[in-house]
């Protein structure tokens, strides 16, 4: 790639000094760090937005001259959970930490390590989901939005309790059926 390339992926002129082209590099990381804490994405759409990363990574890279820090290594959820609460409260403390990292990014190229172990959470997160409620029938595929996913906290905290009552179970059952769905999808 060429540094008129790098300048034209963050929009910066050729005229511009280091300065300038930092702020618009800050400026497009912020954007995406903003777009992965507020917008649940899908490992599907996850992998869009990490595949598209590729040109960004590879200029700040030219544009930096090379002085790009890669940051630390990023802990994959990786455990086996004995029951459902051991496993929505991992997920939950996953997640958590990912958000810190992403917040905490400085670098498309650490924000790219970050939005991996996302794919690799949520992917982890449906398989222990569908073995751990596998009692459980699934929701009516056409009343199931994708983007939707069951708030983990809720559940965990009726989990806690031990109570189900008729909303968690269909809540449950909506939950099984949006995994299916985004599984088909991958």
């Amino acid at each position: 790639m060429e540094k008129s390339q790098a300048l034209s992926i963050f929009g910066i002129s050729e005229s511009a000094d280091q300065e300038a082209i930092f702020n618009a590099i800050e400026e497009k990381l912020f954007a995406l760090k903003n777009e992965v804490l507020q917008k649940y994405m899908v490992p599907t759409l996850i992998t869009k937005k990490v595949n598209a990363m590729q040109d960004s990574i590879l200029a700040e890279f030219i544009l930096l001259g090379g002085n790009v820090p890669v940051g630390n290594e990023i802990q994959h959820w990786s455990s086996s959970p004995p029951d459902r609460i051991a496993m929505i409260s991992q997920y939950e403390e996953q997640i958590s930490h990912l958000k810190l990292e992403t917040m905490n990014s400085r670098t498309f190229h650490q924000l790219h390590k970050v939005m991996r172990a996302l794919i690799l959470t949520q992917e982890y997160y449906m398989v222990l989901f569908r073995m751990l409620f596998n009692e459980f029938s699934e929701a009516l595929p056409e009343e199931v939005n994708t983007r939707e996913m069951i708030d983990t906290g809720k559940l965990l905290l009726t989990l806690r309790a031990g109570q189900l009552d008729e909303r968690s179970v269909w809540d449950i059952e909506k939950e099984i059926a949006r995994i299916e769905k985004i599984q088909k999808l991958g």
